[in-house]
């Protein structure tokens, strides 16, 4: 059987797992342990974890407004990017 653990206290069962999680604002990370308390896996909150990379490896400076501003602009077609390119 699985069992669920937040900050090492038990939790219940993976087969509670819908009713606890509905009970229960999940803000820590869950681990996933067997009946010989074997860790089988951990399940970290995405609101409350921090990105493991940069939005745009090449450039980490760029940020989400950044990036929700440049869609705005207004951009070129493809043919208008070949003529500016010298392609045609």
């Amino acid at each position: 059987m699985v069992s669920l653990y937040i900050e090492g206290r038990k939790l219940g069962t993976w087969a509670e797992a819908e009713k606890l999680f509905a009970e229960k604002t999940v803000t820590s990370a869950i681990e996933f342990r067997d009946d010989a308390g074997t860790l089988l896996g951990r399940y970290v909150p995405e609101r409350n974890s921090t990105p493991s990379e940069p939005l745009i490896p090449w450039d980490p400076s760029i940020t989400r407004a950044d990036i929700e501003r440049i869609k705005k602009e207004p951009g070129y077609t493809f043919e208008e990017m070949k003529t500016i390119l010298g392609w045609k």
